[in-house]
């Protein structure tokens, strides 16, 4: 609603004035006066409305984050501009809104100007800004309005937790186990943050950390080569939250790190032996986001029957003969069936894993999965095909491994 200014209420006062004055003395031109003075600030509120209107049509809202995806009670800077049309004889202020569950408040700014500030998500879940809050005066009234349309971007906030021990279970047949963000060969620093809850202690810088008298942990970058594939095996049902938030807090901080520092990522979801979406080298992540689906338990609709795919069936046909006589006559059948299996059986599988990875066109694959029991040859089938083209493989789940794999990082 809009409020006079002081000249407004000083005109409205004298025709007021002048109406009491023309009603009992019966004069014409004071009747007259009171009635001129009241069409003017009626028109006068009626352009400011119209102005107001066209100020709101022009606006624009451009804000940048550090990240949108984010702890619990972590602080997020973000940085504001707000552009729109001014007419003549206007002043606008624009006030930037944070999310209801932001503790933190943005400065006015003139349209044109940069605002930035700090705010902490408080509470998990998805969230939005509030929108934007215009305070718009001319020389006779003022109005303060709220744009609620301009919430991008939209933020997903997970519940603080806490590290894992940092070793796993069931690293054998050769495979390293490290630690989470552990470096690799071919890694290194690509920048520095402030330390969070649930960081790994190893990656503290403490020259950085002694320089600016807090904790910072280094940024690692991916292993030498294009952009990632990062694979994402949904789990069949839902498990233990606090297993299930650090597991979609890696996802997500994986997806949101490798679109910011490389020239896109290419994400593969799979649930049992079925693709549920492929996306090659993207960098918007609202598609990620789409895609990933909240990382909601799926039930596989195909089964493997643990199947070892195409891959390990033509390794074992191509297996070395030692020795001779029946032993050798044996592997030479052997060698000829799963030949003729691996060559004349369809596995579908296998062959849109095998097109999913031509097009990725990447040296290193990062597979997030919780291990649930049952069945995984779907992700030793991944495995399989990547180690074909030479793709450095990277396990990361909460415990266990799979054979195959280069490395294992515990969530």
């Amino acid at each position: 609603m809009i409020r006079p200014t002081r000249t407004a209420s000083g005109i409205a006062a004298l025709a007021l004035a002048l109406t009491v004055v023309a009603l009992p003395l019966t004069n014409p031109a004071a009747a007259l006066a009171a009635g001129s003075l009241a069409v003017f600030l009626l028109w006068r509120s009626w352009r400011f409305e119209r102005d107001l209107a066209a100020i709101v049509t022009s606006l624009t809202v451009d804000r940048d984050l550090d990240r949108t995806i984010l702890r619990q009670g972590t602080a997020v800077t973000v940085r504001v501009r707000v552009d729109c049309t001014v007419p003549a004889g206007m002043a606008i202020q624009a006030h930037d809104l944070p999310p209801a569950v932001a503790v933190g408040d943005a400065p006015s700014v003139l349209p044109g100007e940069t605002a930035t500030y700090t705010i902490r998500l408080m509470a998990p879940g998805e969230t939005v800004f509030t929108g934007v809050a215009l305070e718009a005066q001319d020389a006779f009234f003022s109005r303060k309005i709220v744009c609620r349309r301009h919430d991008a971007p939209h933020l997903r906030v997970f519940p603080a937790g806490t590290s894992g021990d940092g070793r796993g279970t069931g690293a054998t047949g050769g495979e390293t186990e490290v630690n989470r963000q552990a470096a690799f060969a071919g890694q290194s620093v690509r920048g520095f943050r402030p330390y969070q809850t649930g960081d790994n202690p190893d990656q503290i810088d403490w020259k950085v950390t002694a320089r600016r008298d807090a904790y910072y942990v280094r940024q690692l970058t991916g292993l030498e080569g294009g952009a990632p594939l990062i694979a994402v095996d949904l789990p069949a049902r839902a498990g233990d939250p606090e297993t299930n938030s650090r597991f979609s807090m890696a996802v997500y901080g994986a997806v949101e790190a490798a679109i910011a520092s490389r020239d896109g990522c290419s994400l593969l979801v799979v649930a049992g032996g079925e693709i549920v979406r492929f996306l090659p080298r993207t960098q918007d992540i609202r598609d990620v986001l789409s895609a990933l689906g909240g990382l909601a338990p799926l039930e596989p609709r195909v089964s493997l029957y643990r199947a070892p795919g195409p891959a390990v069936l033509a390794a074992r046909a191509r297996m070395p003969r030692n020795g001779g006589g029946a032993e050798e006559v044996y592997r030479k059948r052997l060698g000829g069936i799963l030949a003729a299996f691996t060559k004349e059986s369809p596995a579908p599988f296998a062959a849109a894993v095998r097109r999913a990875l031509d097009r990725a066109d990447a040296r290193e694959i990062q597979i997030y999965s919780l291990l649930s029991a049952g069945d995984a040859s779907h992700l030793v089938q991944v495995v399989n095909e990547a180690k074909i083209r030479g793709m450095q493989v990277v396990l990361k789940a909460p415990a266990g491994t799979i054979p195959g794999v280069d490395a294992v990082e515990v969530l």
